[in-house]
């Protein structure tokens, strides 16, 4: 039996940029890990995870994220409690080595860090890698938008995942693009063994590829006024 990393791809939408004020609508994520088909690395997804978060307060038909995602208030009306949805998501990240996101310091981790802190839940220990940073030190693109990276490495047929632009921009999807994206991208730099669950973090720092994993670290909501 092998021992290759398990690797969770994993996504957010919110309801804006701004930590302070926007939160977290859906999440979704996908665990996979690698196998060898036709001499070449590829992704085997294992697990899967999505859900939509109801939001503490009505989105604003004003909102640029809602006109991207296209999620809408009626759509969250049945969703379970942010708390109920972190706490799954936790659970469901336990069964990996590491997790990625695309652009995820400047986001999605930022946005995790907030939501586990106000909530107060244990968040995912596991370390995150930025494909975003990875995309950078492996290939030129006139910009790094999953659907460019998406797009070149579909035409030079490095992945057999079809970008549909109507499905971007909600967390399954964007899931799976990623994890396609992730194993073409590595598969040139890696050997098998380096696919190695114990080896991995390690050889994409030797060789330059990701250097600075971070984690989730819960940020409590500042105090407004004194009591």
């Amino acid at each position: 039996m092998n021992n290759f990393v398990k690797i969770i791809a994993f996504d957010l939408e919110t309801t804006g940029l701004d930590i302070s004020k926007d939160e977290i609508i859906e999440i979704g994520a996908i665990l996979f890990s690698v196998k060898e088909s036709r001499g070449r690395m590829v992704p085997e997804k294992l697990d899967e995870f999505q859900s939509l978060v109801k939001a503490s307060k009505p989105i604003s038909s004003e909102s640029e994220a809602s006109k991207v995602n296209k999620i809408t208030n009626e759509m969250l009306l049945n969703a379970p409690s942010c708390t109920e949805v972190l706490q799954k998501f936790k659970i469901f990240c336990d069964n990996s080595n590491c997790l990625v996101a695309h652009n995820a310091d400047a986001f999605d981790k930022r946005f995790l860090s907030s939501a586990y802190g106000k909530h107060s839940v244990p968040a995912p220990t596991q370390p995150i890698l930025d494909s975003i940073k990875m995309s950078r030190n492996i290939i030129q693109l006139p910009n790094y938008k999953l659907a460019t990276i998406a797009k070149v490495l579909e035409a030079r047929s490095e992945i057999s995942l079809k970008t549909k632009e109507d499905a971007m921009h909600r967390a399954g999807y964007d899931c799976e693009i990623l994890m396609h994206i992730f194993v073409a991208l590595l598969r040139s730099r890696l050997s098998n063994e380096e696919w190695n669950a114990q080896e991995f973090l390690q050889a994409l720092k030797k060789k330059d590829i990701h250097q600075d994993s971070t984690q989730i670290k819960p940020m409590r909501p500042k105090a407004t006024g004194f009591f």
